[in-house]
């Protein structure tokens, strides 16, 4: 990305910084019709692809070439004709009316300059998916066999990506321009709240001194702050910089530092009540709304983070590290004066359980989140500034209150007008903010509205694969060919699928890798009659754990180059702690209790097992218990660990008197 300064700087600014006024006024007053919105968001967004990110690495980073502001306007030139041209563009006639020469021109204008934008923030990959998928729209009847398409003309497929919402301008784009950003935006207000500095204290207080702290602390950490930036090399970048330094100073092996890291900062896309793009986009695709997505992801989550948890641990056991001195970390009486800090989480979890939209529950959340840094005192911060903060906050929760229980308040004003009226009761307020004052309440907004362009642009993109699918019916063509080839055994679809989105998810982002793999290898699972939001979980964990996955371990590259450690090792450990996350895929398929689906019973079947696989696999992998294992133990261990996911009871009660019989002789 190019590090801009003066008045470019400013103006860039003062653009994201309107970008994200907008977003955070339609979340609020009501977002506009799909189609539209979705071309005003692309409008904004794809034309900072050509300002912020240059074509290559060889060009300079400090100014922006005249080249790059023309791609700029020209980038925007199809959402603004899209704009104005609104009413025309939904009452035509999808592959009635003709196009004319300016939609012609402009669509094919819009493809072009996306796969170059794509090219430039998410990678080569993604854009040559999605330039493989537009040709095939228009040649794919040449192919022989089972590739064989229909044959298309030019400009249907234009039509097709630019004037329909089923190519560029489908769902996945209007996640990214409805609930992404608003979610961008509550996350930078976290950070600029203070609640980010206090999550990584409250992994330090509580697990720093324990044997192995610092990986203790990088796993805790990683996965509370994951949950809010869904993105695993973000994550890693943004806590691994000071973890990993911290357990190769306690004696862990700077692959193993890195590792460890990696597996963390991934697991956090899948931990709610934050996880990423993705998970509004599962939400989306089936129709769900998002606590129940949230509520799904839950428990193996909580394997996951878990296992990882107790491996370190085993780790640090096995080899006989400490964990850092009380002195070298906050107090656990600091952090827990501070508790109030959880506040913006826990009511945003409450929101969106209580039945409120994801955009509604986030603007709240964002509240929130600037209502507890008054209290954010600094050193610096005057008995008299207290005072003042205390009286602003307690009015400022007051006025919440009255609005809350006495709705028809707010109701009498125009939803645009409430916008206007709160923003600036907010802005004005900020002045007698420590925690958070007015221009750190701007560049809240700035900040988390910079972080969209790489969902956006992956979104957009992928409509096109999106939009092939829709348009030349390969994705049913693949269904069939799977099916026929696995015959009478899913496990073997399972493996496929798993594949596919794993192989897909090498090199894109999570959002990408998920979309692609949903519209390939969703449909497949569905088919061969798994439940709907098994099959998505199961292609979303496995366009995740890509970022572990060697060769493109994009997550565990990050981490080594931090931790300076031999890329693949890094990542071949990092699979090996993230292990559970490679076969629980197949078992909450069999057994949707562990998805929360079913009876209380099968609920809580689930969990039992899914913790007795927990711990066998833990103990096989880290060789480890109360004293070393040897090769039998670990491999009753291995077998413990499979029964124990396994949907027969009796399979999980033999995997449990398996592991507790190996757990009673390892205390002999």
């Amino acid at each position: 990305m190019r590090k801009l300064s003066g008045t470019t700087k400013t103006l860039i600014y003062l653009y994201v910084l309107a970008m994200g006024v907008f977003h955070l006024y339609t979340a609020s007053a009501g977002n506009y019709e799909a189609y539209l919105q979705r071309s005003i968001h692309l409008a904004f967004v794809l034309p900072l692809a050509f300002v912020l990110f240059p074509v290559n690495s060889k060009v300079p980073k400090d100014r922006v070439p005249i080249y790059d502001w023309i791609l700029a306007v020209l980038a925007a030139a199809p959402g603004v004709y899209s704009m104005v041209n609104y009413t025309a563009i939904t009452e035509r006639i999808q592959q009635i009316d003709p196009l004319t020469t300016a939609q012609l021109l402009l669509g094919s204008l819009l493809v072009i300059l996306l796969l170059e934008g794509t090219r430039r923030i998410v990678g080569l990959p993604l854009s040559l998916i999605a330039a493989l998928f537009a040709v095939y729209m228009l040649y794919g009847y040449k192919l022989p066999g089972l590739l064989q398409g229909f044959q298309f003309q030019y400009p249907e497929v234009i039509e097709q990506l630019y004037l329909t919402d089923e190519g560029i301008f489908a769902s996945p784009l209007g996640v990214s321009a409805t609930y992404v950003m608003i979610f961008l935006i509550f996350g930078a207000f976290l950070e600029k709240s203070g609640a980010g500095d206090w999550f990584m204290s409250v992994a330090q207080a509580f697990t720093g001194t324990t044997p192995g702290g610092p990986a203790q602390i990088a796993v805790l950490s990683s996965c509370l702050f994951g949950s809010i930036s869904g993105s695993a090399v973000a994550n890693v970048y943004g806590t691994g910089t000071f973890t990993i330094p911290l357990m190769m100073k306690i004696g862990y092996e700077p692959f193993f530092a890195g590792a460890v890291e990696a597996v963390a900062s991934s697991g956090g896309q899948i931990m709610p009540p934050i996880m990423g793009a993705g998970a509004f986009l599962m939400a989306s695709f089936l129709g769900l709304q998002y606590r129940e997505i949230m509520i799904a992801a839950i428990f193996p989550a909580l394997l996951y983070y878990g296992a990882l948890f107790l491996m370190v641990r085993l780790r640090a056991l096995k080899t006989g590290l400490r964990g850092l001195d009380p002195s070298e970390l906050p107090s656990k009486e600091y952090v827990l004066k501070r508790f109030y800090m959880i506040a913006p989480i826990v009511g945003l979890i409450a929101f969106l359980l209580i039945g409120y939209t994801p955009m509604r529950a986030a603007l709240l959340g964002i509240g929130l989140a600037w209502l507890v840094s008054f209290f954010n005192f600094k050193p610096e911060t005057t008995s008299s500034q207290k005072v003042m903060a205390f009286i602003v906050a307690g009015v400022s929760l007051a006025l919440g209150v009255v609005i809350t229980l006495y709705p028809e308040i707010a109701s009498s004003v125009k939803p645009g007008m409430q916008f206007v009226i709160v923003g600036a009761y907010m802005l004005a307020a900020s002045w007698f903010n420590p925690g958070m004052n007015t221009r750190d309440f701007i560049d809240a907004i700035e900040q988390g509205a910079r972080g969209i362009p790489l969902v956006c642009v992956a979104c957009a993109t992928a409509g096109i694969v999106l939009g092939a699918v829709s348009l030349t019916g390969i994705g049913g063509k693949l269904v069939g060919f799977v099916i026929s080839f696995a015959g009478n055994m899913p496990l073997a679809a399972l493996v496929l699928v798993m594949l596919i989105a794993t192989l897909l998810g090498m090199g894109l982002p999570t959002t990408g890798a998920y979309i692609l793999a949903a519209a390939l290898g969703a449909p497949i699972l569905v088919k061969l009659g798994f439940p709907p939001i098994a099959a998505h979980m199961f292609v979303f964990y496995y366009a995740i754990i890509s970022n572990i996955t060697p060769p493109v371990a994009l997550a565990a590259y990050a981490a080594s180059s931090i931790a300076g450690s031999n890329p693949n090792k890094t990542g071949f450990q990092a699979m090996q702690l993230g292990f559970l996350a490679y076969v629980v895929p197949f078992a909450f398929c069999y057994d949707p209790g562990l998805l929360m689906q079913g009876s209380w019973a099968q609920i809580g079947w689930a969990l039992l097992s899914g913790i007795g696989a927990v711990f066998s696999f833990a103990y096989m992998w880290m060789g480890y218990i109360k004293k070393p294992l040897n090769i039998v133990m670990r491999l009753l261990l291995c077998i413990a660990g499979v029964l124990c996911l396994m949907v027969w009871p009796a399979a999980t009660i033999a995997g449990l008197v398996i592991l507790a019989g190996v757990y009673a002789l390892s205390l002999r």
